[in-house]
């Protein structure tokens, strides 16, 4: 449990930038201005990867300190600095993901992101950090937890690049 509660900690801001580019990006596509939503976009691509990698170089260095504020039993301790050490490298492909979620969902293309979060939850995390586990034990989880990550994020910017979700019509 540990690992849900650091990441909630850390995963809390890059929603939050989710959350603030998907209420602008609603905005600027429902008045149709495009250099806005380009601007929006790379702002809270730029923010995030900038914000990620701060908490990773901290989470990274001091993960051993961190995770005793949780949990004191050594062995817990042992696995919870390397689970940081591992995921922290994965994180702002996570965040990424939030992003161009957000952004997708502010030009109403709900029913895909829900389609892409099931598919990130269910075809790639549980059974990715399945196997990883089973093939690596312990380090697999943050390898397989992680690399769900990255692939969501592929799926989430091939989504993002080649789907025609701006030009969806919301009300007719």
């Amino acid at each position: 449990m540990l690992h849900k509660r650091l990441d909630n900690l850390i995963l809390l801001p890059i929603m939050a930038i989710g959350t603030v580019v998907n209420a602008i990006e609603a905005q600027n596509i429902g008045a149709k201005k495009w250099d806005c939503v380009s601007q929006t976009s790379r702002a809270g691509v730029i923010y995030n990867i900038g914000f990620m990698f701060a908490v990773a170089v901290v989470l990274f260095v001091w993960a051993e300190p961190l995770v005793k504020l949780f949990i004191q039993d050594p062995e817990s301790v042992a696995f919870g600095k390397l689970y940081i050490e591992l995921i922290v490298f994965f994180y702002p492909f996570l965040g990424l993901n939030f992003i161009l979620n957000g952004i997708v969902r502010g030009a109403g293309a709900m029913f895909q992101v829900l389609v892409l979060n099931i598919i990130s939850l269910w075809i790639f995390r549980v059974p990715l950090t399945h196997m990883a586990s089973s093939l690596f034990g312990e380090v697999g989880i943050a390898l397989g937890m992680g690399t769900s990550f990255l692939i969501s994020f592929l799926f989430s910017m091939a989504y993002y690049q080649w789907d025609n979700w701006l030009e969806k019509e919301l009300f007719s």
